[in-house]
C-alpha cells in the first residue's frame, strides 16, 4: 500500500516536469493546430499519471484521475500563455516573471490537482 501510494506520487511529480517539458514544443505547434498541441500536453502526462497510479487508485478510477488533473492543468496553463501573449503584443516587455510562471504553472498545477486527489481520493480496497 505505501510503494503504491510513493509510485503515485512520484509519478504525479514525473507528470509534472514532463508537462513543463512539453510546454514549448506545444506552444509552438499550437499557432497552427491547437488541437495536436492540446493532445501533444494531455495524452503524455495523463498516460503517465495513469500508468503510475493504477496500483493505488485502480486501472479506471486512475484514468480518470489522470484525464481530469491534466485537463484542468492545460486548461490553466493554456490561460497562463494567452495571458502572456498578449502582454507580449501589446508592446510590453513578458520580464523574467512571466517567462517563470508561464514554465512553472503546469509544475504547480499538477502537483497541486495530484495531491489533492490522493487527499480527497480513497486507494482501491485491498482484496
Amino acid at each position: 500500500m505505501a510503494n503504491d501510494r510513493a509510485t503515485t506520487v512520484a509519478g504525479i511529480i514525473g507528470a509534472a516536469v514532463l508537462a513543463a517539458g512539453l510546454l514549448l514544443p506545444a506552444m509552438r505547434v499550437g499557432v497552427d493546430r491547437p488541437w495536436l498541441a492540446a493532445a501533444m500536453m494531455i495524452v503524455p502526462v495523463a498516460a503517465l499519471l495513469t500508468a503510475t497510479g493504477y496500483r493505488h487508485y485502480g486501472l479506471g478510477r486512475a484514468f480518470t484521475v489522470a484525464l481530469v488533473v491534466t485537463v484542468v492543468a492545460g486548461g490553466v496553463s493554456w490561460l497562463v500563455a494567452i495571458f502572456t501573449l498578449v502582454k507580449a503584443l501589446s508592446g510590453a516587455g513578458v520580464g523574467l516573471a512571466w517567462a517563470i510562471l508561464l514554465f512553472a504553472t503546469p509544475v504547480f498545477s499538477v502537483v497541486a490537482l495530484g495531491v489533492l486527489a490522493l487527499r480527497v481520493l480513497a486507494s482501491r480496497p485491498t482484496p
